[in-house]
């Protein structure tokens, strides 16, 4: 989504390259929506809806939802006050599938001159870098645990479309193709055994972080609507 040139970070290669740790995310500003995972939903249910969409395998994924327009997030670039996704925090870096940490060589994080070494004394790990990989196996922890949530999610057939349509100024934006979890089904759905193992696993706090993220469809009409403003106030002359 963000990768322009994704290539594996070597100690050869990349010995010299240095890490700009300001926190800027304009890489992300062409996006509307990104994967997030369980651990999430509390801190991102302030700021945004978390629903699920279904991908081509017929699979449930959960989506932070960013903005109500496409191909923008209306954040800027600093995303100040706003929640950021763990999927944008770990850019410019990913983890495959085989454990193999991949950098963005296109990215502007990376320099020669200024910022902290990814590699130390005798090319080894530095402490930035450990701290990277460790952020990122967390990361895939967090996705794989929300895989399995989606998956019991649909097994229990507790989703269902969340179809939406959203008025605000002289703006209409309709949502769909989306999913949210039936609440009265949740609670007449699971047995005590399975509630005791949803509880155990932190489902059930996740499920209620969900629904109560559906409550920050409003924040997305504000940022949407500040954002508007703004960019009518750049366009507009100025006074004599």
């Amino acid at each position: 989504m963000f990768y322009e040139e994704p290539v594996p970070l070597e100690k050869k290669k990349h010995v010299d390259l240095k890490l700009n740790r300001e926190q800027n995310y304009a890489f992300a500003n062409n996006v509307n929506s990104v994967p997030i995972g369980g651990m999430e939903y509390f801190q991102a249910s302030r700021d945004f809806p978390i629903l699920f969409v279904k991908n081509n395998e017929g699979k449930y994924l959960s989506m932070a939802i960013l903005s109500l327009r496409e191909k923008s997030h209306d954040m800027g670039d600093t995303w100040e006050g706003v929640y950021v996704p763990a999927f944008i925090r770990r850019y410019p870096f990913i983890l495959t599938s085989e454990k193999i940490v991949m950098i963005d060589n296109k990215a502007p994080h990376f320099q020669q001159e200024t910022g902290d070494a990814l590699f130390a004394a005798e090319n080894e790990p530095s402490d930035t870098l450990k701290q990277v990989v460790s952020f990122l196996e967390l990361v895939e922890k967090n996705f794989q645990a929300t895989e399995e949530f989606a998956q019991a999610l649909s097994d229990k057939e507790l989703l269902e479309p969340y179809n939406a349509t959203v008025k605000f100024d002289n703006n209409t934006v309709k949502l769909n193709e989306l999913y949210a979890i039936n609440e009265k089904k949740l609670h007449e759905s699971l047995d005590k055994d399975e509630l005791h193992e949803w509880f155990n696993k932190g489902w059930i706090a996740w499920c209620h972080a969900h629904l109560h993220s559906l409550g920050s469809m409003h924040e997305l009409v504000l940022r949407q609507r500040k954002a508007l403003a703004e960019a009518a106030n750049a366009e507009a002359p100025s006074g004599a």
